[in-house]
């Protein structure tokens, strides 16, 4: 295994490249919507509401799920802890267990300047609590954290619905968090088979060959594939498992090309990764920007017209005609 990348240089650079582009776009939004009240207004009722719904996110794990520490599940503490110092964290988040059905996921969310970690507990018992595989999860999640990026998404909220770019930034989140994971778990081999679980399941996942696996992100390049590529704000799973063994044998190996129509059709899709709600804000932001632009296209042609009156008189009295 080549020597994997420091701290500070997991964050790809195309990360970076969006970031910086959505950040433009979405203060400008800001801006507009500071100048004009309306929008300002409804901006901040829809602040207040997802605070709301995003504290009872928070109360529904702090009351339900299962608090991690020295004496509650010591061993999951302990690795969580060296994910933690591995990837220079001053500060420990708070982790939570929850059984969910049979969910393999786990997520990272922010409330009240309060970091939290959500592991479901199937994938525990997947991975085992002292694993290579349990810290490359919790390292992806970790990564989340360190990289801010759930205070950025709330900056960059306008600009996450911009079509291609937007999704293409949350994908090269996800990117460099299976990168921060690789670090933290310190065996790429566990890092690939975390993969492996989450794309085959909790047995099958363990016997499947990553290699073949990660062949399938080359082999499927039709016009559906790319669009969903596109549409999707994850890297599919072959292509993650793909990175993770370049990552492990110290090369980049050329990424296959999209289908251009799917490029063509992604532009009419909104980049949020937010599904229905995603949609709604959509609507709720183009109504929005309808709003501000219509009366001053409205105003525009009247403006227009009274000039066109304008000529034609002038040309009346030119002409020596009675008006």
């Amino acid at each position: 295994m080549k020597d994997m990348p420091a701290p500070q240089n997991l964050t790809l650079p195309k990360e970076r490249t969006y970031f910086l582009i959505l950040a433009i776009f979405s203060c400008a939004v800001w801006l507009v919507c500071v100048i004009t009240v309306f929008p300002l207004i409804g901006l901040l009722v829809g602040a207040f509401v997802a605070w709301i719904v995003h504290g009872m996110l928070i109360a529904g794990i702090k009351s339900e799920a299962v608090k991690v520490d020295a004496d509650q599940l010591p061993e999951l503490s302990r690795s969580f802890a060296e994910v933690c110092e591995s990837l220079g964290m001053s500060k420990t988040p708070e982790l939570y267990v929850k059984q969910a059905g049979g969910v393999l996921n786990a997520f990272a969310t922010r409330f009240a300047a309060r970091d939290f970690v959500m592991v479901y507990s199937d994938l525990l018992e997947a991975y085992g609590p002292e694993s290579g595989e349990i810290k490359f999860l919790l390292g992806h999640e970790i990564g989340h954290v360190r990289s801010r990026h759930v205070l950025k998404n709330m900056l960059l909220i306008p600009g996450l619905f911009l079509p291609l770019i937007g999704s293409a930034y949350n994908r090269a989140c996800e990117s460099s968090c299976d990168r921060h994971g690789a670090v933290s778990s310190g065996d790429m081999d566990a890092s690939v088979r975390a993969m492996m679980v989450l794309s085959g399941g909790k047995t099958t996942g363990k016997t499947m060959a990553p290699s073949a696996f990660s062949s399938q992100h080359f082999a499927a390049r039709g016009f559906f594939v790319s669009l969903h590529e596109l549409f999707s704000s994850y890297p599919t799973h072959t292509k993650r498992v793909s990175d993770l063994l370049d990552l492990k044998n110290g090369h980049s190996t050329p990424r296959p090309a999209r289908n251009p129509l799917a490029y063509l059709l992604a532009l009419f899709c909104p980049g949020a990764r937010y599904g229905v709600f995603g949609v709604l804000i959509t609507i709720y932001l183009v109504a929005i920007f309808a709003g501000i632009t219509l009366p001053a296209i409205a105003k525009a042609k009247q403006r227009a017209l009274a000039a066109q009156r304008q000529r034609a008189l002038r040309q009346a009295e030119d002409s020596g005609y009675p008006h």
